[in-house]
């Protein structure tokens, strides 16, 4: 009878620690990846789920290789598609960083470099969004040029209710 007891408080005890870890983590919270089209055919698109009560944070990640890129800084053109079908565009210019040390005063941007070739770099696109319309929204992203470029992601979380 008392291991029995045990078990079931250990149960217990593993049950709440889940559900503690779950509530901590934000469900909505992830990355879409979308290698990209050397040619430039096809633009990366990523499509999320907006809540109308909820305002969201955005941004950009890409992969590139140091020794193939020959700028310093990458223009994405964009292209938001609501659930109800209307358009939006915008046009961002993004820093590319060849060292941490350049990086290290850009507050907005997360940068690392992997096996010596390769950086990863993320990029705050909007903070707070909020639209008054609910539901699924496409964001297609088109660099200028896809020299060096391997792949672009997006990312979103809920940085709070609306107001």
């Amino acid at each position: 009878m008392v291991t029995m007891g045990r078990r079931r408080r250990n149960s217990c005890i593993i049950l709440l620690a889940l559900l503690l870890l779950a509530s901590c983590t934000k469900p909505q919270e992830h990355y879409q990846y979308a290698v990209l089209d050397p040619d430039g055919i096809q633009d990366a698109v990523f499509r999320f789920d907006m809540d109308s009560a909820v305002s969201y944070s955005t941004f950009f990640s890409c992969r590139y290789d140091l020794g193939r890129i020959d700028a310093d800084n990458v223009k994405l053109f964009i292209k938001a598609v609501s659930p109800a079908g209307f358009t939006y565009r915008d046009t961002v210019v993004f820093p590319l960083y060849r060292s941490a040390a350049q990086a290290e005063d850009d507050h907005n941007t997360r940068f690392n470099i992997e096996q010596n070739w390769n950086a990863n770099i993320e990029w705050t696109w909007r903070l707070n969004v909020a639209s008054a319309e609910h539901g699924v929204w496409t964001i297609n992203a088109r660099p200028e040029s896809y020299q060096g470029l391997h792949s672009l992601g997006f990312s979103y979380s809920p940085s709070g209710k609306k107001r």
